[in-house]
């Protein structure tokens, strides 16, 4: 199994996914719904932490539930417990994507001592996150056969994001009306994706020459794109191995741009947003200092021509721009990869990693 083939896949698996819509989250209702639950704490790493951001995002825009994001070992280790939520009344939900996530466990095993309700998410059911957790609920990713995850990260946004509506249907957030819409767009956007895997792939041939010399790169985003932002500098680090850094968009100009010179590589998330209007100042700074600079957006803007544009698709709801803008760095990640005959299908280092159990 290679990257490139779990990337391809992805708008396959979103549909499959997408049509369990309708039963994915009865489990998750009726706990919330019995224990009044008001408070929710997504947790996870690497790949499962982007996807916790995210999520946490789509709950609070959707349901009625406090959600956060946290680290599992800053939970662990570091939590204490809200005056403002009773334990029975808290949540927290473990994504671990192969089910062997020991710092997830860790804050599972936590949650359960704090008397907190716990659900894992993991396409492992019967793993041991599974199965110390209070309920589970089955991912349906697939198994990517590779350490690299990619179609694993969409899977569980699309899950998250499913989650979300029919919790918020069920508490009156959302009415049926609304939430048929979205449903009907969503199923619309996941055909578009196949067009932005080729304008990606038509990006990256154009433009490998520079994108495979790269030595060092920043990466900004900012709303439901941070998330992509933070994916994206996992997914090109961990394949390409270029150093690389990851900032919300604000922040990329405060402080960290004193390290930039003509050999920085600079990706800009351009996506629905009030900071979709200061890209092209961005532009005008950053092309006095490198030319090696990229957007990657789904907004019809005339950006200054100091950059490289990938414009995507635009899909129906910003909720869904991260499906759409993360796949550009995917298809990089695995295309320069190739190119310097890197084997992304195996772990790369002999000595194994206590990340996982």
């Amino acid at each position: 199994m290679k990257i490139i083939d779990n990337i391809y896949n992805q708008p396959e698996r979103l549909q499959k996914i997408l049509d369990t819509e309708g039963t994915i989250a009865d489990s998750l209702i009726k706990l919330v719904q019995q224990k009044d639950i008001k408070k929710v704490y997504f947790t996870g790493s690497g790949t499962s932490f982007h996807a916790s951001t995210l999520i946490s995002m789509y709950f609070n825009k959707f349901t009625g539930l406090d959600t956060q994001a946290v680290i599992p070992d800053n939970f662990t280790n570091y939590f204490v417990p809200s005056l403002y939520f009773k334990p029975d009344e808290t949540l927290l939900i473990g994504i671990s994507q192969s089910g062997t996530s020991s710092s997830t466990l860790d804050a599972i095993r936590k949650a359960n001592s704090l008397n907190f309700n716990t659900v894992a998410i993991s396409e492992e059911t019967k793993s041991k996150i599974a199965q110390e957790a209070d309920n589970v609920i089955y991912l349906n990713t697939g198994d990517e056969g590779i350490p690299v995850e990619t179609r694993g990260y969409t899977s569980t946004i699309m899950l998250g994001l499913i989650l979300a509506l029919r919790l918020g249907l069920a508490q009156n957030k959302l009415n049926e009306a609304k939430y048929q819409d979205f449903l009907t767009q969503t199923k619309e956007d996941i055909t578009k994706l196949p067009t932005t895997l080729d304008t990606a792939e038509e990006f990256y041939q154009q433009h490998k020459n520079e994108l495979v010399t790269m030595r060092k790169g920043a990466i900004a985003g900012y709303g439901y794109n941070y998330a992509t932002a933070m994916e994206a500098y996992l997914k090109l680090y961990e394949t390409f191995h270029a150093p690389l850094s990851v900032h919300e968009f604000g922040e990329l100009i405060h402080g960290y741009e004193m390290a930039f010179d003509a050999d920085q590589y600079i990706f800009l998330i351009i996506a629905n947003g009030p900071e979709k209007s200061l890209a092209n100042k961005y532009i005008e700074f950053l092309k006095q200092i490198t030319k090696h600079i990229f957007i990657i957006t789904d907004q019809n803007i005339a950006f200054d021509s100091g950059a490289k544009i990938l414009k995507v698709p635009s899909l129906h709801n910003d909720e869904l721009s991260p499906f759409n803008l993360i796949i550009p760095f995917q298809i990089i990640a695995s295309r320069n990869c190739e190119a310097i005959g890197y084997d992304t299908s195996k772990y790369p280092l002999k000595a194994h990693s206590f990340a996982h159990f």
